[in-house]
């Protein structure tokens, strides 16, 4: 079957895509893996033995480092992800090794009205169901590990509550004295549930927990996600997860997992999760999957260790960072490369008409909702004025001592015209 963008939506696209997917294996081999170092996970999806991979490649060269950011988004979000696949396919083309390195989606965005985050049209990354609903399973293993912590919590505040100093020390439980006004940790599912965001706990009398206000938060949000991407070993991620505070003392000392001394049952929960995961394009390239922080509240970016790995085993590492340039690249920037020591030898930076017109003055982009015609109409002066938003990401990205290429990604509804004018206002500001 022909795939045809215009005519097929990205899931049409990608079902029929996978009736021609190549085994998993063969995209290992593309990665020039040696025996034991995949771990199939089924036909199409598998996880890569990071320990066993990083002790083979750590002294080879390094290939060439991508990274994908973009204007401010609208609510729909403006196609890294597309982008990114875009540009591992076309350097598949040309006959070059490249590796995709992507976050993982969670299952909140996914059900709601943003959807998937495998890319779109011919660049999209497969099986597309698999990865939109747990891959391999690293979120469940974060929700356990994030609950597990919240579980020894509200036991300990139980027990400091029910017995005393004496009692506690015969059975070899120090007294942390927890203030329950100062907890920092909720429960944690992958589902955005507002009705459970804020809730009381600890109804069921003396022997059923500490009575408190408490709730539920996204998995990804949790600070467990968080050093996922940016862990580098085993040994690193325990001695993260040993330093999370989650709740304060009543004399304002800080309480941590290490404190609850839950945080070796954590790392546990987490061994397989360290592995990246690894995909496939359209094309048959490779992408790994790892890791999904979002990059309000944490880094925003997939694994250090998957960039670490892929940049090792292909000629060209694409990746993206999350949000627009004034937060994502900011992260990737100034932690992630700080963290991996890899340098960005390009950077795109994705503008869509659409996004450049809000920032201009247009109307509220809804998800959901129909467009105004003032994005779907040529209209050279909104779109002028939000370019501003453009030369303003252009200007953080050159901070960093890198020159960004600017990808336009285009719509059926845009003009000639339009393009036009965000070529010369790149161009103006020193870009391509």
């Amino acid at each position: 079957m022909k795939l045809d963008p215009t005519q097929m939506a990205d899931w049409q696209i990608a079902e029929a895509a996978e009736e021609n997917i190549k085994p998993i294996q063969q995209i290992g081999e593309k990665l020039g893996l040696q025996k034991g170092e995949l771990i199939p996970m089924g036909r199409n999806v598998a996880k890569l033995d990071y320990t066993k991979i990083w002790s083979r490649v750590k002294g080879l060269p390094v290939g060439k480092y991508v990274d994908v950011t973009a204007i401010t988004p609208t609510p729909l979000g403006e196609g890294k992800t597309t982008t990114t696949m875009g540009l591992v396919e076309g350097l598949g083309v040309i006959g070059k090794k490249p590796v995709g390195a992507i976050r993982q989606p969670s299952s909140g965005p996914t059900f709601n009205i943003k959807g998937s985050a495998a890319g779109g049209g011919l660049a999209q990354c497969i099986p597309l169901a698999p990865f939109s609903l747990g891959l391999t399973g690293d979120i469940d293993a974060i929700t356990n590990a994030h609950n597990l912590a919240m579980v020894a919590l509200t036991a300990r505040m139980q027990h400091e509550r029910n017995y005393d100093d004496e009692r506690l020390k015969k059975i070899g439980i120090p007294r942390l004295d927890i203030d329950p006004d100062r907890i920092q940790l909720k429960w944690a599912m992958d589902f955005c549930a507002q009705s459970l965001r804020n809730i009381t706990i600890g109804k069921g009398g003396k022997m059923d927990g500490y009575e408190m206000e408490s709730g539920f938060q996204i998995t990804v949000s949790s600070e467990i996600m968080a050093i996922l991407a940016v862990a580098n070993s085993l040994g690193d991620m325990r001695e993260r997860i040993g330093k999370m505070v989650v709740a304060y003392s009543r004399s304002g000392a800080e309480v941590t997992t290490a404190d609850l001394e839950v945080d070796g049952a954590m790392t546990a929960l987490m061994v397989e999760a360290l592995n990246p995961n690894l995909v496939q394009t359209i094309e048959g390239n490779p992408v790994l999957v790892h890791a999904g922080p979002f990059a309000n509240i944490a880094i925003g970016q997939s694994s250090v260790i998957a960039d670490m790995l892929g940049i090792r085993m292909g000629e060209y590492l694409v990746t993206e960072s999350g949000f627009g340039a004034d937060i994502g690249f900011e992260k990737f920037w100034n932690l992630k490369c700080r963290y991996s020591g890899l340098k960005p030898d390009a950077v795109v930076l994705v503008a869509t008409v659409r996004a450049l017109k809000m920032h201009g003055g247009g109307p509220e982009v809804k998800p959901g909702k129909p467009l105004d015609a003032a994005y779907t109409e040529e209209n050279l002066e909104l779109l002028e004025a939000g370019c501003s938003n453009l030369v303003a990401h252009i200007e953080t990205v050159k901070k960093s001592g890198a020159t960004p290429v600017v990808c336009i990604n285009g719509f059926y509804t845009d003009t000639p015209a339009e393009h036009a004018l965000i070529r010369r206002v790149a161009e103006e500001s020193g870009v391509r």
